[in-house]
């Protein structure tokens, strides 16, 4: 990367895709040194790819965003020659793995940031408060239902013949 890059806080739905220029054998290093490289120590490696494009077998590396990270084919298009033209490793940074926290990536020359795609989500940290009858705390709970008279019938009957069984072996028991 020639320039600082900046991410804002709470950022969502973006995806950077950078060139790595390593050589073959330093790939396996980025993953650990990833961070300390671009100055964001606390990267969350579970979103952080790293991609050895001869991996890729027959797919392109825009058919792999495409599939894989769901970006556009028409977003994709535009650029399809200068990703079909990379070679060697790239990197895939998506917004979660800032993990919602603002900071500035450094330039690196082992970098060079290639694209940004997606589009930025809503915003769901709006502060506002919501009046209606159905926000009310206890609003939407139902009254407890009586028991029918079935029931309590039948809970009468159970506790009289729990009664007689308790009665007559009482009576069974003083009697031998």
């Amino acid at each position: 990367m020639t320039n600082a890059l900046t991410i804002a806080a709470k950022e969502r739905g973006q995806l950077r895709l950078f060139a790595v220029n390593l050589t073959d054998a330093g790939g396996e290093n980025v993953p650990k040194t990833l961070g300390q490289m671009l100055g964001a120590e606390d990267l969350d490696p579970a979103y952080v790819e790293l991609v050895r494009l001869s991996d890729l077998g027959d797919m392109s590396l825009p058919q792999y965003l495409a599939q894989g990270y769901d970006i556009d084919a028409d977003t994709l298009s535009a650029d399809r020659a200068r990703l079909t033209g990379l070679s060697g490793y790239v990197l895939i940074i998506l917004s979660l793995a800032f993990r919602d926290r603002a900071m500035t990536l450094r330039a690196v020359p082992e970098l060079t940031l290639i694209a940004n795609y997606g589009a930025q989500g809503p915003d769901w940290s709006a502060n506002e408060t919501i009046d209606t009858d159905s926000t009310d705390i206890g609003s939407g709970v139902q009254p407890r239902k009586t028991p029918s008279d079935a029931a309590i019938g039948g809970r009468i009957a159970t506790y009289a013949l729990l009664f007689l069984f308790v009665f007559t072996a009482l009576f069974i028991w003083i009697g031998s």
